[in-house]
C-alpha cells in the first residue's frame, strides 16, 4: 500500500509534535526534581546534629 507524500508529511509532523511534547514534559519533570533536591540538600545542611556527632570527619586510613 502506497502512502502519498501528503500523508507521510502529516505523519512526520504529528511525530515531531509528539516528540516536542515529550521533551517538554521531561524538561519540566527534571526541573521539578532539581528543585526538590535543592530543598532536600538545604534541609540536610540546616539540620542540627545531636551531641555534636557528625561534625568532625576522621580522614585517617
Amino acid at each position: 500500500m502506497e502512502m502519498s507524500i501528503a500523508q507521510m508529511s502529516m505523519g512526520m509532523a504529528a511525530a515531531n509534535v509528539q516528540n516536542a511534547v515529550s521533551v517538554s514534559m521531561l524538561k519540566k519533570s527534571m526541573e521539578a526534581t532539581e528543585q526538590t533536591m535543592e530543598a532536600f540538600t538545604d534541609m540536610m545542611a540546616n539540620m542540627p546534629s545531636p551531641d555534636g556527632r557528625g561534625t568532625l570527619l576522621d580522614v585517617r586510613v
